[in-house]
């Protein structure tokens, strides 16, 4: 083992100042990185949320589309029934006078 001087060793207040200002860059430099990325994150959020607010008003249009389909297809098949047995009322009727 090589014996060096523990001066050798030793950090001087300019090689302490020297680190200190290359950290600040760095850290300076990876503070923007961080900011631009949560900047297009919020911007992609809010892309987000015009998409989902679309989506969701057109879901709600054709909601209530498919509401008012399923009431009409209700009544129209009641309708229908009440349509089958008028008729089926009626060629009895007309039987009944034809056969007398």
């Amino acid at each position: 083992m090589v014996n060096q001087s523990s001066a050798n060793n030793n950090a001087t207040k300019s090689d302490v100042n020297k680190i200190v200002k290359q950290s600040g860059k760095v850290l300076r430099q990876e503070i923007l990185r961080v900011e631009e990325r949560v900047e297009n994150i919020e911007e992609g959020q809010k892309r987000m949320e015009t998409t989902l607010n679309k989506i969701s008003t057109q879901l709600d249009g054709f909601v209530g589309r498919v509401d008012d389909l399923t009431t009409e297809n209700v009544i129209g098949t009641n309708h229908m029934r009440k349509i089958k047995i008028n008729v089926e009322d009626h060629e009895k009727r007309i039987k009944a006078l034809e056969s007398s």
